[in-house]
């Protein structure tokens, strides 16, 4: 494409003329390049037809929603030209598309909402810091006068018409009352909800109460417009600064929805049909051939989520829902497009940076004094997305987009759902009640806070393990690693002892299922930091190596706990299936490439591994991966690594003479001084891909990351 100025939003061709739209291009007809329709369409009654492609050559979206996603995903590459489309609306949603990311992208250079945080060495920070004697920055933002008028100007009324297009096609998807509750339940029963149970529940009632006239089937393209109408002149309004509970509510519930809450909804109902068991996924959804495909459901609703979000890119700023349905779009996509794809990658990216732009990382520092309850919320939306971020930079072995040091640290308090809805003076007395010193609850009920304290610990024990592991003096990183894991042991010891996993205790596998996986996949994380700092270069010394293989080991056998336990934790397969991926894999795969060293090298080998044990956990491991769906994302990396431990246990199990007998006179007396790297390729049968070899080699796994892009 040309660098030439677009004329009449139109990018221009090589040859300086305006692009055409497909109908007028295919017939090598002269183009009257209108927006949103040309004139020869118009006369041609083609006009459903008439969309600009950017490059008519490539792939199309087959659907609204789907453009989408490819308009979001693809980011400002796509605002060369418009995306066509086809289904419902296919010429609105195409057009929209286009010009709403355009209209973004350029009205973000000019403008810089009040809302948005902004820190001491920002371009304002000199005004701000002496506003008593200058009074407000008005010169450098934006009023929410002037942004209105700009909105209402008259040469936007045909793009305020597409963005109805996409906002009633948004609609239309929206599941049907019942089902929507019975999703809603699903979630609530078997998810780790970070988000107010009250509220959200409230909202969806809210939803169905005014608007469930536009809702009820049959739903009529007309009520459609009309609600996505509302719901676009709501993104207008700015979020209110909220002191009470029911300020909070009132903000984007009833006539005040926002396109924030229905995407939010959206990507809730896609991770309550991905998490749910086969037994039940076609019982929970429409007998109707687009539902009965768990993923491709969920992947309808995150399109549908994704959509909501390009609406709410033309608000005046970032505000904590956005960040919400951000957060859920990236938990979404980790079921059905796995925890390393570089999708997710980008979105968790885009997260990262709205968390930084809305000032979450600084704490209080950056709210004006809201209501207890409104602060501890956004207290857990950094702390679900700090978690996040480490667990994703852990998986990948990248740098972490948030950082402990750029962080206001701050725990969210262990009070209930309830308990938070309280007026400050209530809740102040609560708190002195229920509360110890150091936030936790003095009684054994766990919260959604509880699980998000106990895991924000790990993580920043984690962000300080990343650092030492990633970063560029990781020569050097054993002089603090003794510093570091001594505190790790400690904060976990710290933890109340209701969620901590007691294995000697002859009554914790009899716990409740959730609680029994809430202390397992906790235990975990803590053995995840200790086996991450014992696999970090050392003095070479045997005894590091030896405590590595001793904590792969524990890993190892708490896996086998769940795996021992899958009928109790049938409503539990997110977390179950996560454990096997995240911890499961790393410390398998650890284990079993030792023992193939200690089979073929027996009498070199150093270290003290319990062959017959490991063997035996190893066995049970592989039907581990096996259980794994194939709807799930991680299903071609279990896939893989099942395959991989399968051969090696294939040479271990091998009569020790079928080694000695490859063993000459000559290559007895070259025999090693120590055990040698082994080649992992050599496991794998002739008939095998040579791809995959080449990846297996390239997979170390005991030193750097264990995910390879392969």
């Amino acid at each position: 494409m040309s660098s030439s100025p677009p004329v009449n939003g139109l990018p221009l061709r090589r040859n300086g003329k305006p692009q055409s739209c497909e109908p007028c291009r295919k017939a090598k007809a002269a183009c009257g390049h209108e927006l949103p329709i040309c004139q020869r369409c118009r006369r041609r009654n083609t006009a459903d037809q008439c969309t600009y492609h950017p490059a008519p050559l490539t792939r199309l979206p087959t659907s609204p929603l789907e453009a989408a996603r490819v308009q979001k995903k693809a980011g400002s590459t796509m605002n060369t030209g418009v995306t066509r489309n086809h289904g419902h609306h296919a010429n609105g949603v195409s057009n929209l598309l286009f010009l709403v990311n355009q209209r973004v992208q350029d009205s973000e250079d000019i403008r810089v909402s009040s809302s948005e945080f902004l820190g001491p060495t920002s371009f304002s920070a000199v005004f701000r810091d002496n506003q008593a004697n200058i009074g407000e920055d008005l010169l450098m933002m934006q009023s929410e006068e002037e942004l209105s008028s700009e909105i209402n100007n008259e040469q936007d009324q045909w793009w305020k018409s597409e963005r109805l297009s996409l906002g009633s096609g948004i609609l239309k998807h929206f599941p049907e009352q019942p089902l929507c509750w019975r999703l809603i339940t699903r979630h609530i029963t078997s998810c780790d909800v970070e988000l107010h149970i009250p509220s959200m529940k409230y909202c969806l009632e809210s939803i169905w109460a005014t608007y469930g006239d536009f809702l009820n089937e049959p739903r009529s393209q007309e009520s459609l417009t009309t609600m996505a109408q509302t719901i676009l002149r709501n993104e207008l309004v700015p979020i209110p600064n909220c002191r009470s509970t029911g300020e909070w509510l009132e903000s984007f519930t009833g006539n005040r929805l926002r396109w924030e809450i229905i995407g939010t909804f959206f990507a809730i109902f896609g991770l309550a049909v991905m998490t749910m068991p086969d037994m039940n996924s076609n019982s929970l959804v429409k007998e109707d051939e687009t539902f009965k495909d768990r993923r491709k459901y969920a992947r309808k609703m995150s399109e549908c989520a994704e959509a909501c979000l390009i609406l709410c890119d033309d608000s005046s700023a970032v505000n904590e829902y956005v960040v919400w349905l951000m957060h859920h779009i990236h938990t979404l996509n980790t079921y059905y497009s796995g925890d390393a794809s570089r999708q997710l990658w980008r979105r968790h990216g885009a997260l990262a940076s709205a968390i930084t732009s809305l000032g979450l990382h600084r704490g209080s520092d950056a709210t004006n004094s809201p209501s207890t309850m409104v602060a501890e919320l956004r207290k857990l939306i950094f702390t679900a997305a700090f978690i996040q971020d480490k667990q994703l930079a852990t998986f990948t072995g990248r740098p972490p987009a948030l950082s402990r040091r750029y962080s206001v640290y701050q725990l969210p308090l262990d009070l209930t759902d309830v308990e938070l809805m309280a007026d400050d003076d209530t809740l102040k007395v609560i708190m002195d009640t229920k509360l110890d010193a150091n936030g936790w609850r003095k009684d054994t009920i766990v919260t959604q806070s509880t699980t998000g304290r106990a895991w924000m610990i790990m993580a920043m024990i984690r962000d300080e393990i990343l650092e030492l592991s990633l970063g560029p003096d990781i020569g050097s990183s054993y002089m603090r690693r003794d510093d570091v894991k001594q505190r790790s042991e400690q904060a976990y010891a710290n933890l109340p002892a209701h969620i901590r996993l007691e294995p000697e205790d002859p009554m914790f596998l009899q716990i409740p299922s959730d609680m029994l996986i809430l202390r397992v996949n906790l235990s975990l994380e803590f053995l995840l930091n200790r086996f991450l700092l014992e696999r970090l270069p050392d003095d070479g010394s045997q005894q590091n190596k030896q405590d590595m293989l001793n904590t792969a080991k524990e890993m190892l056998d708490r896996i086998i706990i769940l795996s021992a336990n899958r009928d109790r934790l049938h409503e539990h397969q997110v977390g179950f299936s996560w454990a096997i991926v995240y911890f499961g894999i790393p410390s398998a795969g650890v284990l079993a490439v030792e023992l193939l060293k200690q089979s073929k090298y027996p009498h070199l080998y150093p270290l003290t591994l319990p062959r017959s044990e490991v063997i035996q956990n190893l066995s049970i491991f592989i039907g581990c991966l096996g259980s794994i769906r194939p709807t799930q994302g991680n299903y071609t990396l279990c896939v893989r690594m099942r395959k991989v431990i399968r051969r090696i246990l294939d040479q271990v199990l091998e009569p020790v003479s079928a080694f000695n007998s490859q063993l000459t006179p000559t290559s007895m007396e070259a025999e090693p001084q120590f055990v040698p790297d082994i080649d992992i390729s050599s496991v794998m049968g002739p008939t095998d891909d040579p791809d995959f070899a080449e990846w297996l080699n390239s997979v170390d796994w005991t030193k750097g990351p264990w995910v390879n892009s392969y």
